[in-house]
């Protein structure tokens, strides 16, 4: 068979060739159509998912002012219901019964509770009363220590030829002073007991800075006309009333004595004798 024109291989070439070339344009334009709709439908995609999360983002910007708004709403107290304290923070509950039932009992036990001593302290008891020496002829030593917290004198009163003694006790302390006091009598240089009675006061009372006087009348001798005389008197604090007077010094009253004419006479120093007016004025 003979060989067909070079047109007609030409044209069937073309023709085939546009076939192919036909099938091939139409697969390019599938395949850049395919990728076409594959990038649109990842446009749309995306644009759908910014879009969701924009609205998203705007729907719970809402709700939380919503919840905000919400919770401002309920107070304080509603909000602080709901929050949950821990356990190992929480405060315990006072008991109604605690503090205030404590505070109570606390004030009945005070009322029930005993005084202190010093509430309990006895108060000091009255001081025991005397009377100042008065009238003439008195004399009296000057004021003699006596204990830390006393001064005390002996003092001699002259009537006619008989003779009173008496003693006189200071308080010289801060507080009441309990004192044991003990009197007699010199004549002729002899110590004698008071011719009324041993006379000795183991408790007497006195006050600070006042004094306390002896009885005259409870150590008074007669007819001293035959030597000299005079008041021997010894005080010391006893407020347990077992102190001994032996350890306290005795204090003497001015020696006195009769002169040939009746009138009193008084020692000065060791031997001189003068007017016991004049040598011996009382002053209390």
């Amino acid at each position: 068979m003979a060989a067909p024109p070079s047109s007609d291989h030409t044209n069937n070439e073309i023709s085939d060739g546009a076939k192919v070339g036909g099938n091939a344009y139409q697969a390019r334009h599938m395949h850049f159509g395919g990728r076409s709709v594959g990038l649109t439908v990842v446009g749309l995609a995306a644009i759908g998912a910014l879009t969701y999360l924009v609205v998203d983002a705007h729907a719970n910007r809402g709700t939380g002012k919503e919840r905000l708004s919400a919770a401002a709403s309920r107070g304080p107290a509603t909000a602080s219901a709901t929050a949950t304290p821990s356990p190992s923070r929480s405060k315990p509950e006072a008991s109604p019964s605690g503090p205030a039932d404590s505070g109570a009992a606390a004030d009945s036990e005070a009322e029930k509770a005993p005084p202190s001593p010093t509430a309990t302290k006895a108060a000091p008891k009255a001081a025991t009363p005397s009377t100042a020496y008065t009238g003439v002829h008195l004399y009296c030593s000057g004021w003699r220590g006596s204990g830390a917290n006393l001064m005390a004198r002996a003092c001699v009163q002259i009537t006619g030829s008989d003779a009173q003694f008496g003693t006189v006790v200071k308080n010289v302390g801060r507080s009441q002073a309990v004192v044991g006091v003990s009197l007699k009598y010199l004549y002729q240089g002899t110590a004698h007991e008071c011719p009324q009675g041993v006379y000795r006061m183991p408790k007497i009372r006195i006050d600070p800075g006042t004094s306390w006087y002896s009885s005259l009348g409870l150590c008074s001798a007669n007819d001293l006309t035959h030597g000299n005389f005079q008041a021997l008197a010894q005080a010391v604090e006893n407020p347990d009333g077992d102190a001994g007077l032996e350890s306290s010094a005795p204090k003497y009253s001015p020696t006195a004595a009769f002169g040939t004419d009746g009138t009193p006479q008084c020692k000065s120093g060791s031997s001189s004798w003068g007017s016991c007016d004049a040598l011996w004025p009382y002053s209390p």
